[in-house]
């Protein structure tokens, strides 16, 4: 019997790891305006030459940083689509989805949560600042006997490590599930049978104020991804009354 029963207490030590697996956030956005603007400095006033019109006014430039994910990187995330409500869509409106980003790696992940970006911004708008960003994505492909679809809908969490109520450490096997409306970006002419999968980006932002403009630089982070299942749906576009 002793034999027997320190069996069982290695077996629930070694399963420590699954036994921490659990949900830690709920998040509904489904409901909410998102505040995501933010403020530049006022633009000075032209200068205006005679016979050579007005010089002046505001611009924005936005790059992204582009690389590739390492299998090596214990990072990884999962993208799961637990609802997709109603599956019969049309592509012209949001629909509802439930996330679950799920951590599968075998490392802590920081994830922003926060649904709001405007509030990250400093209180002086020249100010320049960082923060992350976190896409959930509902990419819509064909069935695979089916005409060919490809098309995309997302959503984004913010946070900045100057706001840690924004930001989430996920231990590995830890998730949280995220409502939100999601409206896909193209819609195929006519109805169609689909299929759903959830996929992700992370990225570390950079705003960068100016008088009447700004530039927005976005590098993105490759944690790997873990593919999840399918959800079948039928896109149904309206048919315009003739």
């Amino acid at each position: 019997m002793l034999f027997r029963g320190v069996i069982l207490l290695t077996v629930l030590a070694g399963g420590g790891g699954w036994l921490k697996a659990q949900e830690v956030k709920y998040i509904d956005i489904s409901n909410l305006r998102q505040r995501t603007e933010l403020r530049v400095p006022p633009a000075p006033p032209p200068v205006c030459e005679e016979g050579k019109g007005c010089a002046g006014g505001g611009y924005a430039v936005f790059s992204v940083g582009d690389g590739a994910a390492d299998r090596r990187d214990p990072h990884a995330l999962a993208i799961y689509l637990l609802r997709v409500t109603p599956t019969d869509i049309d592509p012209v409106e949001p629909f509802r989805v439930e996330f679950k980003v799920l951590n599968s790696g075998t490392a802590p992940i920081e994830l922003p949560v926060s649904p709001h970006l405007s509030e990250l911004q400093p209180s002086d708008e020249s100010v320049v600042f960082d923060y992350f960003s976190l896409a959930l994505i509902v990419h819509a492909e064909g069935e695979p006997q089916g005409p060919s679809v490809n098309s995309s809908g997302f959503v984004e969490l913010f946070g900045s490590m100057d706001h840690p109520e924004t930001m989430m450490r996920l231990q590995p096997g830890e998730w949280i599930r995220v409502g939100a409306n999601v409206k896909l970006l193209e819609s195929p002419p006519e109805q169609v049978s689909a299929r759903f999968q959830g996929n992700f980006w992370l990225r570390k932002n950079t705003f960068r104020p100016n008088p009447g403009g700004q530039s927005h630089e976005a590098h993105n982070l490759y944690p790997n991804e873990t593919p999840t299942p399918f959800v079948s749906v039928r896109l149904v576009p309206r048919k315009n009354p003739e």
